[in-house]
Order: C-alpha cells, then sequence, then structure tokens
C-alpha cells in the first residue's frame, strides 16, 4: 500500500468515527449528547468532516430549549441545566481532564451560547423588578428592600431545619448544597477578575476569608469538606451535583453563567450581594438545627458558624465597598446588579421549595 492510499484509508476511518459519532448523539437527551461531545477529544474535526451535523444538532437544541423554558417541563428543565453544567464546568475542571481540549470548541461554545439566551429571557420574563434606582444610596435602599421583601428571606425550610428536622434531613441538606458550596472559591475569584481598582480591597478581604486567612485547614472548602466526611457523606467527583434537580442545578449556573460572560459581569456582582445579605440569618437557623440532632462536637459546624458571623460583615461590606463606589463611577450598571440580586433570589426561592418538598414528602 503506498503512502496516498494509506491516507486515503484512515481519512474513511475517521470520517466513519465521525459519522457514528455524531449521528448517535443526534438521538441522545441534551445531556448526555452535550457530555458525549465534550469527551470527544477531536470533536472540532468531527463537526468540520460533516457539514450538515451541527446544524441540525442546534435545530434539536430549539425543541429542547422550548420544552424546558416555554412549556416548563421539569425534566427537559434538568436536561438543558445539567448539559449547561458539563459546559461551564469545561472553564473550571482539573487540567489534567482530556475534556480541556473543548474548552472554547466553536458548536460547545454556540449551544452554551442558546441556552444562556432562552434561559436569561425566560427567567428576566418571570420577573417583577423596578431596575431604574437613582444613585447609589438608592440602590443599596432597593437591594435591601428586595431582599426583605421576598418571600426566600423567611423561608420555611430553614425553620425545618431549625426546628423539625431528622439528623438524616439535616445531611441531606449538606449534600445538596455540596456542588455550590464547593465551588465558591472559584466564583469568588471571578468577582475579583477585571475588577475596578476601588474595590479590589473588599474583594481580596472576602476571598482571604474565604480561603482561611492563612491557614489552608480554615478555608471554606475545606471545612466544608471535614463537615461532609464527618457526617459520612464524603467526596464525589462532581461534588454530588449529578443528585441535583433542575433548581439546584439552575442555582449553580446562574453563577458560573455570570461568572464566564464579562457582559453578565454586573449582575455578578448583584447575586454576591444577595448572597452575603441571605446567608446570616438562614445559617444561624440551620446551626441550631444541627445542634438539636447532635451534630457539633467535632468542630464539623465551623463552616456555617463562621459564615453567620462573618457575612453579616461581608454583606455590608459589599454594599459600601463594592456596589456604592461601582454605581457612583457608573449609574447605568445599577439595572444589571438589581437584576442579578433578582434572579438569585429566584434561583433560591426554587431551590428551596424543591428541597423543602424533597425532604418533607
Amino acid at each position: 500500500m503506498n503512502e496516498v492510499q494509506g491516507k486515503n484509508q484512515a481519512d474513511s476511518h475517521i470520517g466513519g468515527i465521525s459519522a457514528t459519532l455524531l449521528t448517535s448523539v443526534l438521538s441522545m437527551p441534551l445531556d448526555l449528547a452535550v457530555s458525549a461531545l465534550c469527551d470527544c477529544a477531536e470533536l472540532e474535526e468531527r463537526v468540520e468532516q460533516a457539514p450538515d451535523w451541527e446544524a441540525r444538532f442546534l435545530d434539536q437544541l430549539k425543541i429542547a430549549l422550548g420544552r424546558a423554558f416555554a412549556d416548563r417541563e421539569p425534566a427537559a428543565l434538568r436536561e438543558v441545566h445539567r448539559a449547561l453544567f458539563s459546559l461551564y464546568d469545561l472553564h473550571v475542571m482539573d487540567g489534567t481532564s482530556p475534556r480541556t481540549a473543548n474548552q472554547f470548541n466553536p458548536t460547545l461554545t454556540r449551544v452554551r451560547s442558546r441556552i444562556e439566551r432562552a434561559w436569561i429571557d425566560s427567567e428576566v420574563g418571570r420577573l417583577d423588578i423596578e431596575t431604574g434606582a437613582s444613585d447609589s444610596a438608592a440602590m443599596v435602599r432597593s437591594l435591601k428592600d428586595l431582599w426583605a421583601r421576598h418571600p426566600v428571606a423567611a423561608h420555611p425550610l430553614f425553620d425545618f431545619l431549625e426546628k423539625d428536622a431528622s439528623r438524616e434531613q439535616v445531611i441531606a441538606f449538606f449534600k445538596s448544597d455540596s456542588a455550590l458550596n464547593i465551588r465558591f472559591f472559584d466564583l469568588l475569584l471571578f468577582s475579583m477578575v477585571g475588577s475596578r481598582e476601588g474595590v479590589r480591597k473588599e474583594l481580596a478581604q472576602n476571598f482571604w476569608d474565604e480561603s482561611g486567612r492563612g491557614e489552608a485547614a480554615r478555608s471554606h472548602v475545606s471545612l466544608f469538606q471535614h463537615l461532609l466526611e464527618t457526617v459520612g457523606v464524603g467526596r464525589a467527583n462532581d461534588n454530588h451535583a449529578g443528585e441535583l434537580g433542575w433548581q439546584g442545578l439552575a442555582g449553580h449556573n446562574l453563577f458560573m453563567l455570570t461568572c464566564l460572560n464579562r457582559r453578565h459581569y454586573f449582575k455578578l456582582l448583584g447575586i454576591m450581594a444577595m448572597t452575603e445579605l441571605l446567608d446570616p440569618s438562614q445559617y444561624e437557623k440551620l446551626a441550631r438545627g444541627c445542634r438539636r440532632v447532635g451534630l457539633g462536637n467535632l468542630n464539623e459546624l465551623d463552616y456555617y458558624d463562621e459564615h453567620v458571623t462573618i457575612d453579616v460583615i461581608h454583606g455590608e461590606g459589599w454594599l459600601a465597598n463594592v456596589i456604592v463606589p461601582i454605581v457612583n463611577e457608573t449609574p447605568s450598571v445599577g439595572a444589571d446588579i438589581l437584576l442579578g440580586a433578582a434572579l438569585r433570589l429566584a434561583s433560591c426561592r426554587d431551590y428551596y421549595d424543591a428541597l423543602f418538598e424533597q425532604l418533607t414528602a
């Protein structure tokens, strides 16, 4: 066999593999299809060899998005958010993963962009919020009022965890909270990227606290993992995200969407501000519930105890030292900050409603 014949046979073999993979993907649910594409090290080359395939895949994506965000089908919502979780994971996974070859794959980037647009349009359509705060003082008032008036600020889930939940139900809450809590170190880092000089001191203080103030064992990720190991949950490669419903995945994905898209950066600041306002009172109830069922003797509640106290300081600091100077400098971004805060509250409500129903079923 000469060199030309060998090359032709190799090209034919690759083309056959390409057609088989891409054809099989068209018959898969969206989340499994995206996962299979992420696993394909030669994805870009294979798509180039099948010029009509991407249009067919995007047509199927459009149908899935309609089922998820127009029809609000729970199974379709989970499918879409699982797919989006996989796409976001490409940007934060360990560098040894073969999937990193597809971090900026054009096809997967287009898929992600279309999911994001459909999702945000759907969420904004569900919200009823005034986003026209005129100055930084009005912005702070609006954020605090939004927080105080929203049902999620006094959600019955945390009253249940405080007063009635069993030890097993409390541990189930820990497990459901794993993916976001363990990823939060990275999320905070993303808020620092491209930040304005005047707000970096506050962001750096938040990150210093998050990382354990120089003591590795006291980093918030380490504290939370100690909690999981103490109660017997242990670790998982996906931090138990695979067990989440669409509501929990959407909460995680909302952070990732605003972290990875610079056009949504100011929404991220609103999301972070609302998170700092929400956590202390909720975690205080949770910590009391934990001790009621016998937890806390091995310092495993340090993660939540620390957030009870430190997030009060972070909440006020975030408003005064991040939101105020940015709105003073660029009033036009105030609408995005408020929208981010409202999106965070909405995603929390969906998640807490679903988890409360699950735990009390």
